[in-house]
């Protein structure tokens, strides 16, 4: 009785708004499940250290999953849930070395890609947001600046130690991007299917 019924409804500004929530409840969890993920990457590869040993290679991990978030998603203001949720976690953990300086340039970054896609030019040129990611990156130098800074580094002599260390940090923010690129395309496709 109720197929029956189901199906002589009659057309109207009502049809087929069950089969859109269902759609909007799938594509929410999709985007919840992607932020847990991310969230948890993040977390993660600040607990694990990795040996490369060069100036910004943990922000290819880091970076590419809020750049992930923000465009598997294409909602706003994930990515900056990520980052903070990220960076609430990594402090209250104990895992950042530096305490809450440490872990703020999750949050500015996620920020700062949460505004730039905001922007409707990026919206319509999101593969713009992964060239972004380079000079985002930089915002992960913010701790270390104010370390030398505190502790009477003169600013010439400080940018002038960390030339090599700011173009790593272009190179693997650059990486990042293209990265959380490819991988949003593939989140895409994936829950397409």
């Amino acid at each position: 009785m109720n197929v029956a019924r189901s199906i002589a409804l009659p057309a109207g500004p009502f049809a087929g708004g069950v089969a859109r929530s269902r759609w909007a409840r799938h594509g929410a969890a999709q985007a919840a499940a992607l932020c847990l993920l991310a969230t948890g990457g993040i977390v993660l590869q600040q607990a694990l250290h990795t040996p490369l040993q060069l100036p910004g290679h943990r922000g290819l991990v880091w970076l590419a999953l809020l750049v992930a978030v923000r465009l598997g998603t294409r909602r706003a203001g994930l990515a900056t849930a990520v980052g903070a949720a990220s960076g609430l976690a990594i402090f209250g953990l104990g895992l950042s070395p530096n305490g809450a300086m440490g872990s703020l340039p999750y949050l500015a970054a996620a920020i700062a890609i949460d505004g730039l896609a905001a922007v409707a030019f990026v919206r319509s040129h999101p593969w713009l947001l992964a060239l972004a990611a380079a000079p985002i990156h930089l915002l992960a130098l913010a701790d270390p600046v104010s370390r030398s800074l505190r502790v009477g580094v003169h600013p010439t002599a400080l940018l002038q130690t960390m030339q090599t260390v700011i173009w790593w940090h272009l190179a693997f923010g650059l990486a990042a991007g293209v990265l959380g690129w490819g991988l949003a395309l593939a989140w895409r496709v994936q829950s397409r299917d």
